[in-house]
């Protein structure tokens, strides 16, 4: 009676065993993850470097008014000829009190092409600020669906450890009544501590995964996140082909802030160019001047108004402006030279990208539909075939742990579909949350 109890419950955990993980959410697991949007919204408002970058663009955008200013006027008061030792004030008919302003004016275009540098300089800061975001967002969701497939893959384990606990007594009641060698017992008691130690393993995977998750969002190490274990299955039903690689290319080409930054340093260096050329031409400076004459020698004497228009000679130009202008030529084909790198390498990116996502949706197609129906057919099998002896145990243990594996992997590949899928879309998509 023992023996028979011992088999129902070893063909009942082989059933659980084969059944589905209960899924996150039974909709399209990459459309509507209310957990993952929850954790990016928090990263978003909290993670450290990117409110580093946020505040970078406060400061460029708070730059580009004062860049377009005059220079600020100088008022100069003072005194004249007054009379010593005694510094009388009414002694001489040449004392006089003095205030003169002047403000200096740059060559016509010089204040604009500065505002376009200041301008262009917070229009690379946003588009960095943004591509720090699509990071943020990336990594929050390869950290999230690490955890994911650690939370799953552990409960896979633990079903897997009551399996063999549950081999373990059958093997040793059928030694104990002489209808199984000692090697049974003892290949399920090696089954399933080396099944204890992978545990530890993936143990140690989900602290660094839960780890990674609250440092984006910054949070302490150890805080929980509220994550069950999805379903691979639920995955490979809302995985759908890909458009084809050009039209991905083209879509991050046209929207990837990564361009966008590249695009405002070549406006930023052709500007400044223009401004080095400014530069090298004539300033103005206006000077008006009131000279107040005190009464002397009981006579009033009449006050002075003077007006003067000043012009810096740039004559060391040469050495100076014109330098910096050839400088800023070479800054500007610096950029443009980065910004085709920078086009070649995100082209790069989708195509790798694109190409992982289609090789994993293929794989969980396979995993899904074939590989672990086969798996958990096969592990029917040989259970009725042992269960009339005419299987060897370690056949069972063998086929039930490539059933158990067939999981993991099925889990692993689902996690690193997602992941890609999050990253491909951070690519070539306009900014949104995944």
């Amino acid at each position: 009676m023992q023996f028979r109890q011992l088999m129902l419950t070893v063909f009942a955990l082989a059933m659980a065993g084969a059944a589905p993980v209960p899924a996150q959410d039974s909709r399209a697991p990459l459309a509507g993850d209310s957990v993952l949007h929850s954790l990016v919204a928090e990263a978003l408002e909290h993670n450290p470097g990117l409110a580093g970058r946020q505040a970078a663009v406060r400061a460029a955008e708070l730059r580009v008014p004062p860049a377009g200013a005059l220079p600020d006027p100088m008022l100069t008061t003072g005194v004249m000829d007054v009379l010593l030792p005694n510094f009388n004030f009414n002694q001489s008919d040449f004392t006089e009190v003095d205030a003169e302003l002047s403000q200096a004016i740059p060559w016509p275009g010089t204040l604009g092409a500065r505002t376009k540098v200041a301008q262009a300089s917070a229009t690379g800061a946003r588009a960095e600020a943004g591509e720090v975001r699509r990071d943020v967002i990336a990594a929050m969701a390869a950290a999230y669906y690490r955890l994911g497939y650690a939370v799953t893959a552990l409960e896979t384990a633990r079903r897997q450890r009551e399996l063999l606990e549950a081999a373990v007594q059958l093997s040793t009641t059928r030694y104990a009544t002489g209808l199984a060698p000692q090697s049974d017992p003892l290949q399920a008691k090696l089954a399933r501590d080396r099944l204890r130690s992978e545990e530890f393993a993936l143990e140690g995977e989900r602290a660094a995964a839960l780890a990674a998750v609250n440092a984006l969002r910054n949070r302490p190490p150890t805080e929980p996140v509220p994550l069950r274990p999805f379903d691979p299955a639920a995955v490979r039903t809302a995985a759908a082909p890909l458009p084809p690689t050009d039209s991905l290319v083209a879509a991050a080409l046209a929207v990837h802030p990564r361009l966008a930054a590249r695009r405002a340093a070549v406006e930023q260096a052709t500007q400044t160019i223009r401004v080095e050329r400014f530069d090298g031409r004539p300033d103005f400076t206006f000077t008006v001047r009131y000279g107040y004459r005190p009464p002397a020698f009981a006579f009033k004497f009449p006050d002075f108004f003077s007006a003067f228009v000043g012009v810096r000679l740039p004559i060391w130009a040469g050495r100076k402006q014109h330098r910096l202008a050839d400088a800023a030529r070479s800054d500007s084909s610096v950029a443009a030279s980065g910004l085709h790198d920078a086009a070649a390498q995100l082209g790069r990116d989708v195509t790798e990208t694109a190409a992982r996502v289609e090789a994993a949706r293929q794989r969980l197609v396979l995993l899904v539909d074939g590989v672990l129906p086969t798996a958990r057919g096969t592990v029917e099998s040989v259970l009725r075939s042992y269960q009339v002896g005419r299987t060897e145990f370690l056949t069972l243990l063998s086929v039930e742990d490539a059933r158990y594996r067939a999981e993991l992997e099925a889990a692993a590949v689902a996690a690193d579909y997602q992941t890609q899928l999050v990253m491909l879309r951070q690519l070539t998509a306009e900014e949104r949350e995944p």
